[in-house]
């Protein structure tokens, strides 16, 4: 009976990974569909900048339009009709899934409820996974992605600036330490109760390329069964921190390299196409862009260059980024040029928030009061904030705003200094000074 069981569960196990393309290079024939309902993020990398706008760059944590759970699932209905062959149902973001749990549950629920056919997916950074893996396992996850880049703090302190986690913001070692030990304890729970587990590690020169093995050894060690070794994408045009840096993207051989000496302990992956937050169709035939209800504009490289930028800062303290976006009553306001950094008049506003901690009410007066205080950020490119909401959010990305709780609890003056350095690449693709006030 015993040994029954054991080769039904194996042969489960198998049909799971064979039918899944991002487990299996001879599941090509299957499409999959990543459902950006995840905006927020409770870790930085320094290789990541997510983009919320963007269709023409091909990489984890862009989307062209964030969604809430019933237009994700609406846009699934939309893709299964097209795309038959879809069979994976994943959520990678642009932030992390599981830093948005209630999105994230309730669109993979609805999901699950139109259709038993499908493997449900998850791609977190791992932090908050201890705390939802239960509520994963039941609504129907059996794929799951963690990406663990170390399992030394000291590696870590190079890669994360901060981890926010117990309603405090964590940096150096104290944050790498904590981000690796919830990561690895996320791992064991998931593969405890079956979850197939594959580990992503992005693979960066000179920071973590000597201690993939090390990684590979101890992921597998708690249960893992795949391990995929990324390349660093570092071109500065993506506005990462590594990229604006100069840190380069590994050759070739070096990805070879960590991938044959990862290898000597669990199967490595080989064919990832680090996949944006939003993608659809075959691994290597995207089609998101075909699918878009709205035909959403190109960024990037077909953009001109804008000649200046507003930036709206939610602040209690007037120092930090220390305000939800609902709870303010105004809000500090600067133009960014290539001249330098221009304080403006602060914009007085009518609070958003009154008495709802999530402030997603859909009540007429919750309508009203955000249709006032977008006329009042008028002129805006970018807001930035501790919290928001992933009503206001949506709401401000329709009116050409782009939300961001990315620096939350940082010094304004310094997350200023950095879109300005960002903001001078992407005007001029020239040296940056990095003093507020020179000319780009």
């Amino acid at each position: 009976m015993w040994r029954t069981q054991m080769g039904e569960l194996l042969a489960t196990q198998q049909a799971k990974i064979e039918t899944h393309p991002c487990y299996s290079k001879q599941a090509h024939q299957y499409a999959r569909i990543h459902l950006p309902v995840a905006p927020a993020c409770n870790i930085q990398c320094n290789y990541c900048n997510r983009k919320f706008d963007c269709s023409n760059e091909s990489r984890p944590g862009v989307v062209s339009k964030l969604m809430s759970p019933a237009e994700a699932v609406a846009r699934y209905q939309k893709v299964k009709m097209r795309i038959p062959e879809t069979r994976v149902v994943g959520i990678a973001g642009p932030g992390d899934p599981l830093a948005n749990p209630k999105s994230t549950i309730a669109t993979l629920k609805a999901v699950a409820a139109l259709q038993h056919e499908l493997h449900l997916c998850v791609s977190t950074n791992g932090l908050n996974l201890l705390d939802h893996v239960d509520d994963l396992k039941a609504v129907g996850v059996d794929h799951l992605t963690i990406t663990i880049n170390c399992i030394d703090a000291d590696i870590g302190s190079k890669i994360y600036p901060w981890v926010y986690f117990n309603h405090k913001r964590l940096r150096g070692r104290v944050a790498a330490q904590t981000l690796i030990d919830r990561q690895l304890a996320g791992l064991k729970a998931a593969a405890d109760l079956g979850m197939l587990v594959k580990i992503n590690t992005v693979l960066i020169p000179g920071v973590n390329d000597h201690h993939v093995a090390a990684v590979a050894q101890e992921v597998k060690r708690l249960g893992a069964m795949l391990h995929n070794v990324m390349p660093l994408i570092a071109e500065a045009e993506h506005g990462t921190y590594f990229g604006l840096m100069g840190q380069r993207s590994p050759t070739e051989s070096e990805i070879a390299a960590a991938r044959e000496a990862a290898g000597q302990s669990m199967e490595q992956m080989s064919h990832c196409q680090q996949c944006r937050a939003d993608a659809v169709g075959k691994l290597g035939q995207d089609c998101h862009a075909d699918l878009d209800d709205d035909g959403s504009s190109a960024c990037g490289t077909s953009a001109l260059p804008a000649a200046e930028r507003y930036i709206a800062v939610a602040s209690q303290s007037g120092v930090l980024i220390d305000q939800h976006f609902g709870h303010a009553t105004h809000f500090q306001v600067y133009q960014l040029t290539q001249a330098g950094i221009v304080r403006q008049p602060d914009r007085d506003v009518d609070q958003y928030c009154l008495g709802s901690t999530e402030c997603d009410d859909e009540s007429l007066n919750q309508q009203q009061r955000m249709s006032t205080l977008i006329s009042s950020l008028e002129g805006c490119d970018q807001v930035l904030c501790s919290r928001i909401g992933m009503g206001p959010w949506q709401s401000l990305e329709q009116h050409g705003v782009t939300p961001s709780t990315d620096y939350a609890m940082q010094a304004i003056d310094e997350v200023l200094a950095i879109e300005w350095q960002r903001f001078c690449e992407n005007s001029t693709q020239g040296t940056v000074s990095s003093e507020i006030g020179e000319v780009c």
